[in-house]
């Protein structure tokens, strides 16, 4: 992924590199016009100002990501905290409360039991008492409780 980020970039410094090459070439060798020389300038500074234009739009880009990861992070962090302080007004175990988080991102019973180490049986016992103290039908609606606030505040299109 950074080869194709600066992939644009090389391919400019690379334009810039020939045409400095040429433009020494061209007047160590006196073989080419001054119009020669002065188009191929205008070119190279051309390449100049697109090429600090284009890493700076990969800085700010760059920033901007950076950015968008650190807050995802801290509002995920933020989403956890949520789910594990209701967790404890439900009175969920850890061992439960482990599991419900693995049946809200989507895993199977069985693939909760093979991350558990524990048998499918013993997941589905936790699951059951998982829905019984939430209130909530299934891992459906379990899921859904949590993110229906998040719902609430999308804006319509």
């Amino acid at each position: 992924m950074k080869v194709t980020r600066y992939l644009p970039a090389a391919v400019l410094a690379a334009a810039m590199l020939f045409f400095a090459y040429d433009i020494l070439v061209d007047i160590l060798t006196g073989l080419d016009g001054v119009w020669h020389v002065a188009i191929e300038f205008v070119v190279f500074l051309a390449i100049s100002i697109v090429l600090a234009g284009e890493l700076r739009h990969v800085r700010q880009l760059h920033r901007e990501i950076t950015t968008v990861k650190s807050r995802n992070a801290r509002l995920a962090g933020e989403m956890l905290s949520v789910i594990h302080g209701q967790f404890r007004q439900w009175g969920l175990s850890d061992s439960e409360a482990e599991v419900a988080l693995l049946l809200i991102k989507g895993l199977s019973m069985k693939e909760i039991a093979e991350v558990r180490a524990v048998k499918e049986k013993t997941v589905r016992t936790q699951a059951a008492s998982i829905y019984a103290k939430s209130d909530q039908a299934g891992r459906h609606e379990l899921a859904a409780f949590f993110i229906q606030d998040l719902m609430s505040v999308v804006p319509a299109r």
